[in-house]
């Protein structure tokens, strides 16, 4: 049975599980990762710029390891973005990720460096950057075929809107890890990682979203725009923080200590580092590869076609969702980052944040099958099986 690819645009900071994530979509038959695009977030731009190098150079021995043989012209271009925020001071998640962004592998092993030199093509080039880069791949590309997934700080998105709301609008989807819905954050009391790393860009991506209905005529009406040359709502998709997507220490050492494949040695090489700060920081014996889960998450809805229509799907069986008039604090002192909505229970007569033109409507996941996450990642990456 031949598989229908859906293409797909990668925004992301790698970072220990965006390198998870990156294996994830490589590996996927569902997808065809046409562009990796880089941001700041949880290392500078320059460490980013090599952890993704060498991810693509592994994913590259990988398939020879498998003898299988990709063209170059089917290879993702890799394109670099913002090394800053939009307004803000840069944030970064090194007593995490380490300074290098994974696990400080490059100071431990050579091998890690030199990987990127030995002169065989892993991904394509480009002048331009991240967000034309973005704006570049819709244009080209029939409306409404290409769903981008960011799992980094929102700014090369919301730059790419900036320049050209119309092509942006050309996109599928844009589905997001970030934001801290009805849960405390990460990186302060009140924010998560992504969305504090680059707030103003997280509030103008989630005000793309206004207009966009879910259903058979929002459907239309989005094409009929793009057709006309205006500019149509975005179906943004957000994936909050969450306990759920875990994989054990036990399941780990069980099931990825003994992979001898490159991706297996490079997945080794950094999650040594992981479990020991999850440990130290946190206290707990499992790590969270948020990034990772979201791209299930956006693999479970390409069997969606956006338009509305209940088809029995991936994701209707194992995700639950909401829609929102969701924001971002861009101002606050104690609130920076964070992510807002009116939550006291009953109606209004007119939206809490203005009038109904006014509204976000964000697709919010409130649940996920986080044992199903584990048991397809290991599956997929590292060719095992979970119980």
């Amino acid at each position: 049975m031949t598989i229908t690819k859906e293409s797909v645009i990668l925004d992301t900071d790698p970072g220990i599980d965006d390198a998870l994530a990156m294996f994830y979509l490589l590996m996927n038959p569902k997808v065809k990762l046409t562009a990796v695009t880089l941001t700041h977030g949880n290392t500078n731009i320059d460490h980013v710029k090599r952890n993704a190098e060498t991810v693509l150079h592994v994913m590259r021995k990988q398939r020879e390891y498998l003898k299988q043989e990709v063209p170059v012209e089917e290879l993702p271009v890799l394109a670099i973005g913002s090394a800053t925020p939009l307004k803000a001071n840069n944030l970064f998640a090194t007593y995490f990720h380490g300074v290098d962004g994974m696990g400080d592998i490059y100071s431990k092993n050579s091998y890690w460096e030199d990987l990127a030199r030995e002169g065989k093509p892993a991904y394509q080039t480009t002048e331009r950057d991240a967000a034309d880069e973005i704006l570049h791949q819709l244009k080209h590309a029939d409306p409404l075929s290409i769903s981008i997934l960011a799992v980094g700080p929102l700014t090369n998105i919301a730059l790419a809107y900036q320049r050209d709301p119309v092509t942006f609008g050309r996109a599928k989807r844009v589905v997001i890890m970030g934001g801290a819905v009805d849960a405390p954050g990460n990186v302060t009391p009140m924010a998560e990682f992504n969305f504090r790393a680059d707030p103003d860009a997280a509030d103008i991506v989630m005000n793309t979203s206004k207009g966009f209905k879910h259903s058979p005529e929002g459907y239309n009406a989005r094409l009929e725009l793009i057709e006309q040359g205006k500019q149509a709502p975005m179906h943004v998709v957000v994936l909050p923080l969450s306990s759920e997507g875990a994989i054990s220490k036990e399941e780990y050492q069980e099931k990825i200590v003994p992979v001898k494949t490159p991706v297996g040695e490079l997945c080794n090489a950094f999650l040594v580092w992981t479990f020991e700060v999850c440990s130290k920081l946190y206290n707990i014996e499992t790590l969270c590869p948020y990034d990772a889960y979201t791209a299930l998450l956006l693999v479970d809805m390409i069997s969606d076609k956006g338009d509305g229509k209940n088809e029995s799907s991936d994701f209707d069986q194992n995700w639950e969702s909401r829609y929102l008039d969701l924001h971002v604090e861009t101002k606050g002192e104690y609130t920076l980052g964070m992510s807002c909505y009116d939550n006291r229970g009953w109606d209004l007569d007119t939206p809490a944040w203005g009038d109904e033109q006014a509204s976000n409507h964000v697709q919010v996941i409130v649940r996920g099958n986080g044992p199903r996450f584990a048991r397809i990642f290991l599956d997929s990456v590292f060719a095992v099986s979970v119980q």
